[in-house]
């Protein structure tokens, strides 16, 4: 399939007939090729995301490649933004860990010239204008993974080199810190755990007992670098050392930068990349679709395989989650493949599913992926509903999570769960309100593909029920689909950071899953 070229674009309707033998346009048929191919890349080399700036960071500092570091410090310094700051200008307090990970590298590792200075001035600047996203009372729910630990370790190590970062803007957060380092004080902290997951920011002591079957460190490169920074001199963990570096030269392949030291914020992914993969598919109604059968099926044996009596989680080296159990169970009972059903009952609480023991804050979209399996199934999910519509904005959508930065994400998973039409009549009004002028959505100052994505499949849901917003939504949805077509090109990721683990990250295939689903269920609407 040939990439756009300035001369045509891809889903310009070719002469002639407009439907191919298979009853498909020509625009349906790209894009159903595209999906095919995607599909079936799904979970590959441990799954597919960005260069994260913070595990980079880290790597290059504290577990430098044997390659050198020079070509991980030169992507670093080209990540940097005008503004002094690093990861997506958009999420504000998503920012300062990756900006103060990427000043310590480049005061350690870079080199000692004007341009080096001048990038580590910058970003302190940067982080002395972060004030006012850190002076909160009560706990943000979109808060980055770990932060409370992270970023005052950071801190610690800046204040060490004499570097002049604004401690005292964190107070707040380095009190949440003590409290979860005085929880973990008192756990017995085993291997494929969330404590795990966040060693940089508390560990101490390399107990080669916390090393996974990834070879690594809480399947996390940051948490890995830092465990083997913490083992240098130990001759008797030699062997553990060199299965962590191992799995940080493996942990490469999760990018698409092919630099020595540039690895993605968590790996491997590959279960959550063929769970959410196909829950795109599940959500634009498309997972049985039979023209995909042949490439869903064999990840639909996958999941159901790796599904044990406590769930499953978003890699086999990784503890169950409640989110991942959902959304799988969402998908294995869609497609008719045999479930346990009891397999949800340990993250089932009074008012929320949870994703993990012990966590501090729910998630919405945990909850809703929750509501959406019981409804598959067949079990009453109000409870869960009700406390979905008390988490909800004025205007009807659902803005905050745990696990993702866009409202548009969160508000139309939110809305495939909850189904019923009537009482989200606020929420259909604002989405149809909150369409940009170019006919996609965003939940920043311009359309994203992927965003737009999100909210076609549930409106083309809403519009079957037959809502008496059905010329509204029929006129929106030409629009989206105009957009989308523009934004079109065949087998090119959406490249933008809106999922949150310890930095933003952007898991491309699945993003790119929700966009194609998208896309594929408005070409079948037109067919």
């Amino acid at each position: 399939m040939a990439i756009a070229s300035m001369h045509a674009h891809p889903l310009t309707p070719a002469p002639g007939p407009s439907k191919e033998k298979k009853g498909l346009t020509r625009a349906a048929e790209i894009i159903l090729a595209d999906l095919r191919a995607l599909i079936a890349d799904l979970g590959k080399n441990g799954g597919l995301q960005n260069g994260s700036v913070y595990d980079t960071a880290q790597v290059v500092r504290l577990a430098p490649p044997e390659q050198g570091t020079d070509m991980a410090v030169e992507w670093l310094l080209e990540q940097q933004h005008a503004d002094g700051g690093w990861d997506n200008p958009r999420v504000l307090r998503a920012r300062d860990t990756p900006t103060l990970a990427a000043i310590l590298a480049l005061h350690v590792r870079g080199k000692k010239d004007k341009r080096t200075r001048r990038a580590i001035e910058r970003g302190l600047k940067f982080l002395h204008k972060q004030r006012p996203f850190w002076t909160w009372t009560e706990q943000p729910d979109d808060l980055l993974v770990g932060v409370e630990l992270t970023l005052p370790r950071l801190l610690k190590d800046a204040k060490a080199l004499e570097l002049k970062v604004p401690v005292g803007q964190y107070a707040a957060l380095i009190k949440l810190g003590e409290r979860r380092c005085e929880k973990l004080s008192r756990m017995k902290i085993i291997p494929g755990t969330p404590p795990v997951h966040s060693w940089e920011g508390w560990g101490t002591e390399p107990d080669p007992a916390l090393l996974d079957k990834s070879g690594g460190v809480g399947l996390s490169p940051a948490a890995t670098a830092a465990w083997l920074h913490a083992a240098e001199g130990r001759p008797e963990l030699a062997e553990s050392c060199a299965s962590a570096r191992r799995y940080l030269k493996n942990a490469e392949a999760g990018t698409d930068v092919g630099l020595p030291g540039v690895v993605p914020p968590s790996w491997p992914i590959n279960l959550m990349e063929q769970q959410w993969g196909l829950y795109a598919l599940l959500c634009a109604g498309l997972l049985n679709h039979p023209r995909l059968a042949d490439v869903v099926s064999p990840h639909l044996d996958v999941l159901g395989a790796s599904m044990r009596s406590e769930g499953i989680g978003f890699t086999e080296f990784f503890m169950p989650d409640g989110d991942c159990t959902a959304v799988t169970l969402a998908l294995l009972k869609s497609a008719n493949r045999p479930v346990n059903l009891a397999v949800l009952d340990p993250y089932k609480s009074e008012h929320h599913c949870r994703t993990y023991p012990f966590e501090s804050n729910a998630s919405l979209t945990t909850t809703a992926h929750a509501v959406m399996a019981l409804n598959i199934i067949g079990e009453d999910s109000s409870r869960w509903v009700q406390a979905l519509f008390r988490s909800q904005a004025e205007d009807g959508r659902w803005l905050l999570d745990k696990w993702q930065t866009s409202w548009l994400y969160v508000t139309a998973h939110v809305m495939h769960a909850i189904q019923d039409a009537a009482a989200m009549r606020t929420s259909i009004k604002t989405l149809l309100r909150l369409q940009k002028e170019d006919g996609g959505w965003g939940a920043g100052d311009h359309s994203t593909s992927v965003e737009t994505a999100f909210a076609v499949p549930v409106l083309i849901e809403l519009q079957d029920k037959g809502v008496e917003e059905g010329e509204a939504i029929r006129h929106a949805l030409e629009r989206a689909n105009r957009y989308l077509q523009r934004a079109y090109r065949p087998f090119v990721p959406n490249r933008e950071p809106m999922w949150i683990a310890k930095a933003l990250y952007c898991p491309f295939r699945m993003d790119r899953a929700f966009e194609l689903s998208a896309m594929l269920a408005l070409a079948l609407k037109e067919g």
